[in-house]
Protein backbone atom coordinates (compact mmCIF):
# COMPACT_ATOMS: atom_id res chain seq x y z
CA UNK A 1 0.00 0.00 0.00
CA UNK A 2 1.38 2.95 -1.18
CA UNK A 3 -0.01 5.56 1.51
CA UNK A 4 0.13 4.44 5.19
CA UNK A 5 -2.98 4.02 7.16
CA UNK A 6 -4.69 7.66 8.66
CA UNK A 7 -4.15 6.72 11.99
CA UNK A 8 -0.57 6.34 11.84
CA UNK A 9 0.20 9.62 9.89
CA UNK A 10 -1.94 11.28 12.87
CA UNK A 11 0.39 9.24 15.74
CA UNK A 12 3.49 10.03 13.82
CA UNK A 13 3.11 14.17 13.79
CA UNK A 14 6.61 15.95 14.04
CA UNK A 15 7.00 18.99 15.54
CA UNK A 16 9.45 20.70 13.96
CA UNK A 17 11.35 23.92 15.76
CA UNK A 18 13.19 26.71 13.35
CA UNK A 19 15.32 29.79 14.39
CA UNK A 20 14.04 32.78 12.59
CA UNK A 21 15.66 35.93 12.75
CA UNK A 22 16.15 37.88 15.42
CA UNK A 23 16.53 33.97 17.61
CA UNK A 24 12.61 34.18 17.31
CA UNK A 25 11.51 30.60 17.38
CA UNK A 26 9.18 28.76 14.89
CA UNK A 27 7.16 26.35 15.44
CA UNK A 28 5.58 23.84 12.55
CA UNK A 29 3.71 20.68 12.68
CA UNK A 30 4.56 17.82 9.64
CA UNK A 31 2.92 15.02 8.71
CA UNK A 32 4.26 11.64 6.64
CA UNK A 33 1.47 10.08 4.31
CA UNK A 34 3.62 7.76 2.45
CA UNK A 35 5.16 7.09 -1.18
CA UNK A 36 3.03 8.43 -4.29
CA UNK A 37 2.33 6.03 -6.28
CA UNK A 38 2.68 8.04 -9.62
CA UNK A 39 5.30 9.85 -8.77
CA UNK A 40 7.10 7.39 -6.47
CA UNK A 41 7.99 10.24 -4.19
CA UNK A 42 7.72 10.91 -0.57
CA UNK A 43 4.36 12.72 0.72
CA UNK A 44 4.87 15.35 3.46
CA UNK A 45 3.33 18.33 4.61
CA UNK A 46 3.13 21.02 6.96
CA UNK A 47 0.73 23.48 9.16
CA UNK A 48 1.55 26.17 11.38
CA UNK A 49 -0.89 24.60 14.66
CA UNK A 50 -1.89 21.13 15.04
CA UNK A 51 -5.48 21.84 14.63
CA UNK A 52 -4.57 22.89 10.87
CA UNK A 53 -2.71 19.67 10.77
CA UNK A 54 -5.52 17.30 11.52
CA UNK A 55 -7.68 18.94 9.29
CA UNK A 56 -5.38 18.44 6.42
CA UNK A 57 -4.88 14.94 7.38
CA UNK A 58 -8.99 14.51 7.57
CA UNK A 59 -9.58 16.22 4.22
CA UNK A 60 -6.57 13.72 2.64
CA UNK A 61 -8.04 10.86 3.66
CA UNK A 62 -11.65 11.86 2.69
CA UNK A 63 -10.47 12.30 -0.65
CA UNK A 64 -8.25 8.83 -1.02
CA UNK A 65 -11.63 7.51 -0.10
CA UNK A 66 -13.82 9.12 -2.61
CA UNK A 67 -11.52 9.04 -5.43
CA UNK A 68 -8.18 6.51 -4.51
CA UNK A 69 -5.08 7.10 -4.75
CA UNK A 70 -5.56 9.94 -7.90
CA UNK A 71 -7.96 11.89 -6.21
CA UNK A 72 -5.54 13.11 -3.66
CA UNK A 73 -2.69 14.43 -6.18
CA UNK A 74 -5.90 17.33 -6.42
CA UNK A 75 -6.02 20.51 -4.20
CA UNK A 76 -9.40 21.32 -2.92
CA UNK A 77 -10.20 23.65 -5.39
CA UNK A 78 -8.90 21.17 -8.57
CA UNK A 79 -10.86 18.47 -6.75
CA UNK A 80 -14.39 21.14 -6.64
CA UNK A 81 -13.82 21.75 -10.01
CA UNK A 82 -13.69 18.57 -11.01
CA UNK A 83 -16.59 17.76 -8.93
CA UNK A 84 -18.61 20.09 -10.82
CA UNK A 85 -17.18 19.24 -14.37
CA UNK A 86 -18.62 15.82 -13.90
CA UNK A 87 -21.87 16.79 -12.39
CA UNK A 88 -22.15 19.06 -15.62
CA UNK A 89 -21.81 16.10 -17.81
CA UNK A 90 -24.34 14.10 -16.09
CA UNK A 91 -26.60 16.65 -16.22
CA UNK A 92 -26.35 17.04 -19.88
CA UNK A 93 -26.43 13.42 -19.96
CA UNK A 94 -23.38 12.99 -21.43
CA UNK A 95 -21.11 9.45 -20.37
CA UNK A 96 -17.12 10.68 -20.93
CA UNK A 97 -14.38 10.80 -18.80
CA UNK A 98 -12.67 14.67 -18.30
CA UNK A 99 -9.67 12.94 -19.77
CA UNK A 100 -11.98 12.50 -22.88
CA UNK A 101 -13.20 16.26 -22.22
CA UNK A 102 -9.43 17.67 -21.63
CA UNK A 103 -8.40 15.81 -25.15
CA UNK A 104 -11.03 16.65 -27.26
CA UNK A 105 -10.51 20.53 -26.14
CA UNK A 106 -6.33 20.23 -26.95
CA UNK A 107 -7.32 18.85 -30.42
CA UNK A 108 -9.36 21.48 -31.50
CA UNK A 109 -7.56 23.78 -30.03
CA UNK A 110 -4.54 22.38 -32.27
CA UNK A 111 -7.02 22.62 -35.60
CA UNK A 112 -7.73 25.92 -34.92
CA UNK A 113 -4.16 26.96 -34.44
CA UNK A 114 -3.13 28.06 -37.58
CA UNK A 115 -6.36 30.44 -37.68
CA UNK A 116 -6.64 31.77 -34.43
CA UNK A 117 -2.70 32.85 -34.03
CA UNK A 118 -2.85 35.10 -37.19
CA UNK A 119 -1.39 33.04 -39.75
CA UNK A 120 -3.86 33.67 -42.59
CA UNK A 121 -2.54 35.07 -44.94
CA UNK A 122 -4.16 38.70 -45.80
CA UNK A 123 -4.90 38.36 -49.40
CA UNK A 124 -6.26 34.71 -48.96
CA UNK A 125 -8.63 35.95 -46.11
CA UNK A 126 -10.03 38.87 -48.22
CA UNK A 127 -10.47 36.73 -51.46
CA UNK A 128 -13.05 34.91 -49.08
CA UNK A 129 -14.65 37.62 -48.16
CA UNK A 130 -15.06 39.37 -51.40
CA UNK A 131 -16.37 36.41 -53.07
CA UNK A 132 -18.87 36.14 -50.17
CA UNK A 133 -20.83 39.63 -51.24
CA UNK A 134 -23.38 39.78 -53.48
CA UNK A 135 -22.52 41.92 -56.55
CA UNK A 136 -23.66 45.53 -57.00
CA UNK A 137 -22.08 49.36 -55.62
CA UNK A 138 -21.37 47.53 -52.00
CA UNK A 139 -18.82 45.01 -53.39
CA UNK A 140 -17.47 47.60 -55.72
CA UNK A 141 -16.81 50.07 -52.84
CA UNK A 142 -15.27 47.35 -50.49
CA UNK A 143 -12.64 46.06 -53.87
CA UNK A 144 -11.66 49.71 -54.22
CA UNK A 145 -11.34 50.46 -50.06
CA UNK A 146 -10.54 46.75 -48.61
CA UNK A 147 -9.61 45.43 -51.72
CA UNK A 148 -6.69 48.06 -52.85
CA UNK A 149 -5.23 48.14 -48.85
CA UNK A 150 -5.01 43.86 -48.88
CA UNK A 151 -2.95 44.26 -52.53
CA UNK A 152 -0.54 46.83 -51.14
CA UNK A 153 0.54 43.85 -48.16
CA UNK A 154 1.33 41.48 -50.71
CA UNK A 155 2.26 37.93 -48.95
CA UNK A 156 1.50 39.01 -45.43
CA UNK A 157 -0.06 37.77 -42.74
CA UNK A 158 -3.23 38.89 -40.59
CA UNK A 159 -1.09 38.62 -37.40
CA UNK A 160 1.16 41.35 -39.01
CA UNK A 161 -0.49 43.62 -39.30
CA UNK A 162 -0.48 46.63 -36.91
CA UNK A 163 -2.91 49.74 -35.75
CA UNK A 164 -0.20 51.75 -36.05
CA UNK A 165 0.74 50.87 -40.21
CA UNK A 166 -2.92 50.94 -41.13
CA UNK A 167 -2.94 54.75 -39.48
CA UNK A 168 0.04 55.47 -41.86
CA UNK A 169 -1.31 53.99 -44.52
CA UNK A 170 -4.52 55.80 -44.08
CA UNK A 171 -2.81 58.70 -43.26
CA UNK A 172 -0.52 58.54 -46.05
CA UNK A 173 -3.50 58.19 -48.71
CA UNK A 174 -6.37 60.12 -47.52
CA UNK A 175 -5.08 62.55 -45.20
CA UNK A 176 -5.69 65.20 -47.81
CA UNK A 177 -8.87 63.94 -48.80
CA UNK A 178 -11.92 64.95 -47.76
CA UNK A 179 -12.60 63.13 -43.97
CA UNK A 180 -15.44 61.42 -45.90
CA UNK A 181 -13.16 59.57 -47.88
CA UNK A 182 -10.55 59.03 -45.32
CA UNK A 183 -13.78 57.24 -42.87
CA UNK A 184 -14.78 55.79 -45.92
CA UNK A 185 -11.56 53.30 -46.14
CA UNK A 186 -11.07 53.26 -42.31
CA UNK A 187 -14.83 52.01 -42.15
CA UNK A 188 -14.62 49.26 -44.76
CA UNK A 189 -11.18 48.34 -43.69
CA UNK A 190 -12.52 48.23 -39.83
CA UNK A 191 -15.32 46.06 -40.71
CA UNK A 192 -13.00 43.27 -42.92
CA UNK A 193 -11.16 42.98 -39.97
CA UNK A 194 -14.34 42.58 -37.85
CA UNK A 195 -15.44 39.41 -39.86
CA UNK A 196 -11.74 38.02 -39.80
CA UNK A 197 -12.11 38.07 -35.85
CA UNK A 198 -16.01 36.50 -36.09
CA UNK A 199 -15.85 32.96 -33.39
CA UNK A 200 -16.64 30.98 -36.97
CA UNK A 201 -13.20 32.04 -38.34
CA UNK A 202 -10.71 33.13 -35.67
CA UNK A 203 -8.62 34.73 -38.28
CA UNK A 204 -7.08 37.33 -35.80
CA UNK A 205 -7.93 37.65 -31.86
CA UNK A 206 -8.99 40.49 -32.43
CA UNK A 207 -9.30 43.41 -34.36
CA UNK A 208 -5.94 45.99 -34.00
CA UNK A 209 -7.89 48.99 -35.16
CA UNK A 210 -11.11 48.32 -33.70
CA UNK A 211 -10.63 51.49 -31.64
CA UNK A 212 -9.82 53.95 -34.31
CA UNK A 213 -11.27 56.95 -34.34
CA UNK A 214 -13.02 58.62 -37.37
CA UNK A 215 -12.34 61.50 -38.58
CA UNK A 216 -15.28 64.49 -38.18
CA UNK A 217 -17.14 65.18 -40.98
CA UNK A 218 -18.34 69.06 -40.90
CA UNK A 219 -21.80 69.20 -42.95
CA UNK A 220 -21.65 70.13 -46.73
CA UNK A 221 -24.82 70.63 -49.06
CA UNK A 222 -25.00 67.35 -51.06
CA UNK A 223 -24.68 67.01 -54.55
CA UNK A 224 -27.27 66.85 -57.44
CA UNK A 225 -27.59 67.54 -60.95
CA UNK A 226 -28.94 70.72 -62.34
CA UNK A 227 -32.17 69.98 -64.55
CA UNK A 228 -30.43 71.39 -67.52
CA UNK A 229 -27.86 69.20 -67.03
CA UNK A 230 -30.25 65.65 -66.53
CA UNK A 231 -31.71 67.17 -69.55
CA UNK A 232 -28.55 66.94 -71.71
CA UNK A 233 -27.52 63.27 -70.13
CA UNK A 234 -31.64 61.98 -71.60
CA UNK A 235 -30.80 63.69 -74.61
CA UNK A 236 -27.55 62.21 -75.04
CA UNK A 237 -28.74 58.90 -74.05
CA UNK A 238 -32.14 58.87 -76.19
CA UNK A 239 -29.67 59.46 -79.01
CA UNK A 240 -28.37 55.96 -78.86
CA UNK A 241 -31.51 54.10 -77.51
CA UNK A 242 -31.83 52.28 -80.69
CA UNK A 243 -27.89 50.55 -80.20
CA UNK A 244 -27.80 51.25 -76.74
CA UNK A 245 -30.94 51.12 -75.10
CA UNK A 246 -29.78 49.43 -71.75
CA UNK A 247 -28.02 53.03 -70.80
CA UNK A 248 -31.27 54.90 -71.10
CA UNK A 249 -33.09 51.98 -69.19
CA UNK A 250 -30.34 52.34 -66.00
CA UNK A 251 -30.71 55.96 -66.10
CA UNK A 252 -35.20 56.05 -66.27
CA UNK A 253 -35.05 53.60 -63.03
CA UNK A 254 -32.07 56.07 -61.61
CA UNK A 255 -33.01 59.23 -62.10
CA UNK A 256 -36.90 58.69 -62.39
CA UNK A 257 -37.55 56.27 -59.60
CA UNK A 258 -34.44 56.40 -57.03
CA UNK A 259 -33.66 53.06 -57.52
CA UNK A 260 -30.09 52.03 -56.06
CA UNK A 261 -27.24 50.93 -58.24
CA UNK A 262 -27.55 47.48 -56.77
CA UNK A 263 -31.60 47.13 -57.15
CA UNK A 264 -30.80 48.24 -61.02
CA UNK A 265 -28.67 45.29 -61.25
CA UNK A 266 -31.11 42.45 -59.67
CA UNK A 267 -33.79 44.30 -61.63
CA UNK A 268 -31.40 42.88 -64.78
CA UNK A 269 -30.41 39.71 -63.66
CA UNK A 270 -33.08 38.47 -61.28
CA UNK A 271 -36.68 38.25 -62.19
CA UNK A 272 -37.96 37.86 -58.83
CA UNK A 273 -35.67 40.99 -57.67
CA UNK A 274 -38.56 43.60 -59.11
CA UNK A 275 -42.02 43.60 -60.73
CA UNK A 276 -42.06 46.72 -62.96
CA UNK A 277 -45.74 47.02 -64.73
CA UNK A 278 -45.91 49.66 -67.00
CA UNK A 279 -49.98 49.06 -67.58
CA UNK A 280 -50.68 49.32 -64.12
CA UNK A 281 -47.86 52.09 -63.78
CA UNK A 282 -46.62 50.33 -60.69
CA UNK A 283 -43.20 49.07 -59.36
CA UNK A 284 -42.23 46.82 -56.61
CA UNK A 285 -39.17 46.47 -55.42
CA UNK A 286 -39.03 42.70 -54.02
CA UNK A 287 -35.25 42.81 -53.03
CA UNK A 288 -33.82 45.66 -52.00
CA UNK A 289 -30.87 46.82 -50.36
CA UNK A 290 -30.82 44.72 -47.12
CA UNK A 291 -33.52 42.03 -48.21
CA UNK A 292 -30.96 39.80 -47.15
CA UNK A 293 -31.10 40.80 -43.41
CA UNK A 294 -34.92 40.53 -43.63
CA UNK A 295 -35.51 44.57 -45.27
CA UNK A 296 -39.06 44.24 -46.28
CA UNK A 297 -40.19 44.99 -50.05
CA UNK A 298 -41.61 48.55 -50.93
CA UNK A 299 -44.23 49.04 -53.60
CA UNK A 300 -44.75 52.93 -55.52
CA UNK A 301 -46.61 54.20 -58.41
CA UNK A 302 -44.08 54.99 -61.32
CA UNK A 303 -43.88 58.49 -61.75
CA UNK A 304 -45.55 59.81 -65.16
CA UNK A 305 -42.19 61.01 -66.44
CA UNK A 306 -40.77 57.61 -65.57
CA UNK A 307 -43.24 55.96 -67.63
CA UNK A 308 -43.18 57.89 -70.55
CA UNK A 309 -39.59 57.37 -71.03
CA UNK A 310 -40.12 53.50 -70.58
CA UNK A 311 -42.98 53.42 -73.15
CA UNK A 312 -40.40 55.05 -75.39
CA UNK A 313 -39.01 52.29 -76.38
CA UNK A 314 -38.38 48.55 -75.53
CA UNK A 315 -37.46 49.17 -71.83
CA UNK A 316 -38.16 45.97 -70.30
CA UNK A 317 -35.85 44.23 -72.99
CA UNK A 318 -33.11 47.00 -72.22
CA UNK A 319 -33.09 46.07 -68.62
CA UNK A 320 -32.43 43.27 -69.42
CA UNK A 321 -28.91 43.88 -71.08
CA UNK A 322 -28.00 45.88 -68.28
CA UNK A 323 -24.41 44.90 -66.86
CA UNK A 324 -21.63 45.64 -63.71
CA UNK A 325 -20.15 48.42 -66.18
CA UNK A 326 -23.51 49.82 -67.37
CA UNK A 327 -23.15 52.90 -64.74
CA UNK A 328 -19.95 53.54 -65.51
CA UNK A 329 -20.38 53.70 -69.42
CA UNK A 330 -23.15 56.52 -68.84
CA UNK A 331 -20.79 58.50 -66.53
CA UNK A 332 -17.98 58.18 -69.29
CA UNK A 333 -20.20 59.72 -71.86
CA UNK A 334 -21.76 62.13 -69.74
CA UNK A 335 -17.76 63.55 -68.99
CA UNK A 336 -17.10 63.59 -72.71
CA UNK A 337 -19.67 65.99 -73.31
CA UNK A 338 -18.96 67.72 -70.37
CA UNK A 339 -22.18 67.09 -68.46
CA UNK A 340 -21.15 66.82 -64.50
CA UNK A 341 -21.79 63.68 -62.78
CA UNK A 342 -21.25 62.02 -59.62
CA UNK A 343 -21.35 58.60 -57.98
CA UNK A 344 -24.92 57.51 -57.49
CA UNK A 345 -26.17 60.84 -58.74
CA UNK A 346 -29.08 59.61 -60.21
CA UNK A 347 -30.94 58.30 -57.17
CA UNK A 348 -29.81 61.81 -54.92
CA UNK A 349 -30.87 64.19 -57.58
CA UNK A 350 -34.18 62.35 -58.23
CA UNK A 351 -34.57 62.70 -54.29
CA UNK A 352 -33.93 66.60 -54.24
CA UNK A 353 -36.45 67.17 -56.62
CA UNK A 354 -39.41 64.80 -55.76
CA UNK A 355 -39.19 66.85 -52.16
CA UNK A 356 -39.10 70.11 -54.16
CA UNK A 357 -41.99 69.98 -56.58
CA UNK A 358 -44.45 67.83 -54.21
CA UNK A 359 -43.87 68.63 -51.03
CA UNK A 360 -44.12 65.54 -49.55
CA UNK A 361 -41.30 63.85 -48.34
CA UNK A 362 -42.79 61.12 -46.42
CA UNK A 363 -43.75 60.10 -49.90
CA UNK A 364 -40.54 60.68 -51.32
CA UNK A 365 -39.03 58.10 -48.36
CA UNK A 366 -41.90 55.51 -48.97
CA UNK A 367 -40.68 55.29 -52.71
CA UNK A 368 -36.63 55.37 -52.34
CA UNK A 369 -36.86 52.82 -49.57
CA UNK A 370 -34.49 55.54 -47.17
CA UNK A 371 -34.97 56.37 -43.48
CA UNK A 372 -36.69 59.83 -42.96
CA UNK A 373 -33.62 60.91 -40.98
CA UNK A 374 -31.38 60.15 -43.87
CA UNK A 375 -34.05 61.88 -46.15
CA UNK A 376 -33.99 65.14 -44.16
CA UNK A 377 -30.60 65.31 -43.45
CA UNK A 378 -29.26 65.19 -46.78
CA UNK A 379 -32.44 66.08 -49.33
CA UNK A 380 -34.92 68.43 -47.69
CA UNK A 381 -34.71 72.37 -48.94
CA UNK A 382 -31.78 71.88 -51.30
CA UNK A 383 -34.00 73.23 -54.75
CA UNK A 384 -37.14 75.14 -55.63
CA UNK A 385 -40.53 74.41 -56.40
CA UNK A 386 -39.69 75.26 -60.03
CA UNK A 387 -36.66 73.46 -60.08
CA UNK A 388 -38.68 70.22 -59.08
CA UNK A 389 -41.32 70.88 -61.87
CA UNK A 390 -38.37 72.17 -64.46
CA UNK A 391 -36.91 68.39 -63.48
CA UNK A 392 -39.93 66.23 -64.02
CA UNK A 393 -40.98 67.88 -67.50
CA UNK A 394 -37.80 66.42 -68.75
CA UNK A 395 -39.40 64.35 -71.24
CA UNK A 396 -38.44 61.86 -74.05
CA UNK A 397 -39.31 64.18 -77.83
CA UNK A 398 -40.66 60.97 -79.28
Amino acid sequence: MAYLPKSTVEENIKVRIRKQRFGKLHRDYEAYFGIDPFERKPVRISRKTKDDMMAAIRDFYQRHSAGGDAAVRLNALQALDAKNALDLLASAGISVTLYDVANAYVKAKEERRPSSEGDKKVAEAYEEYYDAKNEGADKDKTNATTGKWARSLGDRTLASISAKEIADYLDAGYADKKPKTYNSHLLYIKTFLNWCCKEEREYLAKNPIRSMKFKPEPWEEPDYMKPDDVEKLFRLLEAHKADRPELLAYAIVSFFCGCRAVEILRMASDPDAAKIDLDGATIRIAKAKGFQQGKRPRAFHIHPTALAWMKSFDFHKALEDISNDTQKEIYHAARLKGIPVFQNCGRHTFITYHVAAYGDPAKTTAMVGTSEKMRADNYCGLASKADGEAYFAIMPTE
